[in-house]
C-alpha cells in the first residue's frame, strides 16, 4: 500500500502556513507575528516556511491575497464618471471596515520598512488590479493625451489615505465625492 501522496501533504502543510499567518495577523497585528510562530501555529518546521517564503512579509502577503478577490464585480463601461464612481464604491465595499481592509493596512504600512515588501506589494497587489481599471478608463471617455497612470492616483489616493489614517469616514458618500472630484479634474 503506497504511503501519503508527498505533494498533497507539501499542499495541506503550505495552506496550514498560510492560514496561521493570517491569523496571527489578525490577532495580533504585524509586530506580533514571526516566521517561528508561524511556524508552530501551522503545526511545521520553520525550515518549510523558509521553502516557500523568504519572510513573515511574503507569507502574509500570499495569504492576504489568497483571501483577495482579484475582480470586484462585472468589467465596467460607460461615461467616465460612472466608472470613477463604480471603482470607488467597491473599493470601499472591500477595504472599509473589512477584516480585509484592516489586513490591508498592516501591510502597507509593513511595506513602508520593508524594501522587497513594497516591491512585492507593488506587483503583485497593485499593478494586476491597475490594468483592468486602465482599460475601463480608456474605454469610459478619458482624453488619449491623459495620464491614466495619474487618473488612478487621484482617484485611490484618497481613499487609502482614508483607509491608513481612518481621520473620516470611509463610506459611498466619500467614495461618490472623490469620483465627482476626479471626473471633473480630468475634464478641465
Amino acid at each position: 500500500m503506497p504511503g501519503p501522496d508527498p505533494l498533497r501533504r507539501d499542499q495541506r502543510a503550505r495552506q496550514a502556513v498560510l492560514d496561521a499567518a493570517w491569523e496571527l495577523l489578525a490577532a495580533d497585528g504585524w509586530g506580533g507575528i514571526s516566521v517561528d510562530r508561524i511556524a508552530v501555529r501551522a503545526g511545521v518546521g520553520k525550515q518549510t516556511v523558509y521553502r516557500w517564503w523568504r519572510g513573515k512579509g511574503e507569507v502574509v502577503l500570499e495569504a492576504f491575497l489568497a483571501r483577495s478577490p482579484r475582480e470586484t464585480g462585472e468589467p465596467l463601461t460607460g461615461e467616465l464618471e460612472l466608472v470613477l464612481r463604480e471603482l470607488a464604491r467597491r473599493f470601499v465595499r472591500l477595504y472599509a471596515g473589512t477584516l480585509l481592509g484592516d489586513r490591508l493596512r498592516e501591510l502597507l504600512g509593513a511595506a513602508q520598512h520593508d524594501p522587497e515588501l513594497a516591491g512585492a506589494v507593488r506587483e503583485r497587489w497593485f499593478r494586476p488590479r491597475r490594468e483592468p481599471v486602465r482599460l475601463a478608463l480608456a474605454f469610459s471617455g478619458l482624453d488619449a493625451r491623459l495620464d491614466a497612470e495619474a487618473v488612478l492616483d487621484l482617484l485611490f489616493g484618497p481613499l487609502h489615505y482614508r483607509l491608513l489614517t481612518g481621520h473620516g469616514p470611509l463610506d459611498r458618500d466619500y467614495a461618490d465625492a472623490v469620483a465627482g472630484l476626479v471626473s471633473r479634474a480630468v475634464r478641465g
